[in-house]
């Protein structure tokens, strides 16, 4: 039996390099002699089975592996593509006239959350949403326009559509007392400088996680301006302001996070200051954006800029803080990771799986220093420990539905060639489609 493990452990040593992104035990028979565990990719997990003769086998693992589907390079795209152009009330008009009942949909879905979560009414939410308003005339004007071009396209009370893209204040500051009490997961996402990369761009992106009943409203929105930068979006129907790509090469992606200074309080919404990112031709004028109008509540924002710079952004509802890159790979999950927080996290208590999520994400890419590229990221962004509560999350079947959290969108941004690539569910069922600006 000694000769036996020393047998099947040179086996393993051997095919160590062979299986990095692998998890491979060895067997013989019915009893385990020894384990080696790998960083775990999307890749298959794999027994090394060493019979009596000493001979040692691959073959797939039995247990509770979850396998992706085959990437399927023709799939058919079911997110809409809306090409939207002209004044900012037409923009918005285009946007609710192709979609129209996917926003009504989208407004169902958070008006049933918004009852379900704290048996909050239609009409008080209508109401509540009416003290952003003035603070997304004064941010920009034009907002408010595309806006009302939303509602009138779609049939819907500006108001309504308000609420879509007040949706984060909403659901998360006048509902103080309800997550705590509520399945909840959250997005993991990352920066690369062009020293991690395989061709030296500059890539952000994140895996987008939400409630599962969300995935069948998402859109991409290829929006050509006449006075400010055209936009690529990765949105929620009816929202204006979202992750993407602007036309001078900055994007932009983002996580939930949550402070004990959080309640409610009117300003700028969290979609609306994305939406102002994209609008921003140089990053100076964004951060000075997010300078000015702080709060109203906390926020994450990964920034990147194709002139070599990431700059992840924790929003308090007082406060900014901003976390830097280290060796060119920048992570972030749903707790806050800078050192200078002066309040208690109450994130992280309601959303366990961001303690390892970041920094397990870091150690995927950090493996891949200098290969970077999109299939390496995907590999990374594919992984399943902790499942279904993993950085490629899926619904946890014992829950209701309604609290069942799953990633709705892996998303790439390449802010060097300037694409937008995502997919349609969980980062492991592929494939990765690709949006570009207008």
């Amino acid at each position: 039996m000694a000769a036996l493990h020393m047998h099947c452990g040179r086996i393993a040593n051997r095919i160590d390099n062979r299986l990095t992104s692998q998890r491979v035990l060895i067997v013989a028979g019915r009893g385990t002699l020894s384990q080696r565990a790998y960083s775990v990719g999307c890749g298959q997990r794999k027994l090394v089975q060493c019979p009596s003769n000493g001979g040692c086998k691959i073959r797939p693992h039995p247990l509770d592996w979850h396998e992706p589907r085959q990437r399927n390079e023709e799939a058919t795209m079911t997110v809409p593509v809306l090409r939207l152009k002209g004044t900012p009330r037409e923009i918005g008009r285009q946007h609710g006239e192709q979609v129209p009942n996917l926003i009504k949909d989208n407004l169902r879905f958070y008006m049933n959350l918004w009852q379900h979560m704290g048996g909050v009414s239609r009409e008080k939410i209508l109401t509540d949403v009416e003290a952003f308003v003035s603070f997304i005339e004064q941010l920009d004007p034009d907002l408010i326009e595309e806006m009302s071009g939303v509602a009138e396209g779609a049939g819907l009370e500006f108001r309504e559509i308000a609420a879509l893209n007040a949706r984060t204040e909403l659901t998360f500051s006048c509902l103080p007392n309800t997550l705590k009490e509520s399945t909840a997961g959250g997005c993991t996402s990352f920066g690369l400088l062009p020293e991690a990369t395989q061709n030296g761009h500059v890539i952000i992106g994140q895996n987008w996680d939400w409630r599962t009943e969300a995935r069948d409203t998402c859109v991409i929105l290829q929006i050509e301006q006449s006075d400010k930068p055209n936009i690529v979006m990765h949105a929620e129907a009816g929202t204006i302001g979202h992750r993407g790509i602007n036309s001078v090469g900055m994007g932009v992606c983002i996580n939930y996070i949550r402070s004990e200074a959080d309640d409610f309080r009117p300003g700028v919404p969290f979609l609306i200051k994305l939406r102002g990112i994209l609008n921003s031709s140089r990053m100076s004028l964004a951060l000075k954006m997010l300078m000015t109008y702080v709060g109203p509540n906390s926020m994450n924002m990964v920034i990147g800029h194709q002139g070599g710079e990431v700059i992840d952004v924790e929003n308090l509802p007082n406060d900014l803080l901003f976390v830097y890159p280290q060796n060119g790979i920048l992570t972030h999950a749903n707790h806050f990771e800078s050192p200078m927080l002066p309040v208690r996290d109450t994130g992280k208590g309601t959303l366990a799986d961001t303690i390892f999520r970041s920094r397990r994400l870091r150690r995927l890419l950090e493996a891949r220093r200098g290969t970077l590229n999109v299939e390496t990221i995907r590999e990374s962004l594919c992984d399943h420990f902790s499942y279904p509560d993993s950085i490629c999350r899926h619904p946890d079947e014992a829950c209701a539905t309604i609290d069942q959290w799953q990633t709705l969108a892996s998303i790439i941004l390449d802010l060097t060639e300037m694409t937008l690539r995502y997919t349609e569910g969980p980062a492991c069922t592929g494939p990765y489609h690709v949006a570009r600006l207008p």
